[in-house]
């Protein structure tokens, strides 16, 4: 798993690019978790909407590095998936691929922008 999130720090400052998949033209947030993922051979769609049927829930308070957080205004309208990087007391910081900023790591728990939208977390690499 830390080797996981390792590899996808590694793409920090890569550029938002909307459907994107690889780091040359830039990625979209599920392109970002589905590229990293694919490194290690563990497959997911690269839809967020998709990725959030995939693996198995988790609950956020116990979710581990490399798990998929979910982020949207309902859980049948998933706007937005990272990856996480840690979960500790100060909340959970991910790596995600972000329109504005492009692949950043961040404690999505402390962005008055991301923190009311986290909605679940999923397990795609255990099996």
């Amino acid at each position: 798993r830390r080797e996981v999130v390792n590899y996808g720090q590694k793409y920090v400052g890569t550029k938002y690019h909307y459907a994107g998949t690889n780091p040359q033209t830039g990625f979209d947030c599920s392109g970002f978790t589905s590229f990293v993922l694919k490194q290690y051979n563990i497959k997911v769609s690269p839809a967020s909407s998709k990725q959030a049927t995939e693996g198995s829930p988790v609950p956020i308070e116990r979710a581990q590095p490399g798990d998929l957080i979910f982020f949207g205004d309902s859980p049948k309208k998933i706007q937005h998936v990272a990856l996480l990087v840690r979960r500790s007391n100060d909340g959970l910081t991910c790596v995600h691929s972000t329109t504005s900023r492009g692949v950043v790591v961040e404690n999505v728990s402390k962005s008055t922008y991301w923190k009311p939208k986290i909605l679940f977390a999923r397990d795609v690499i255990s099996k």
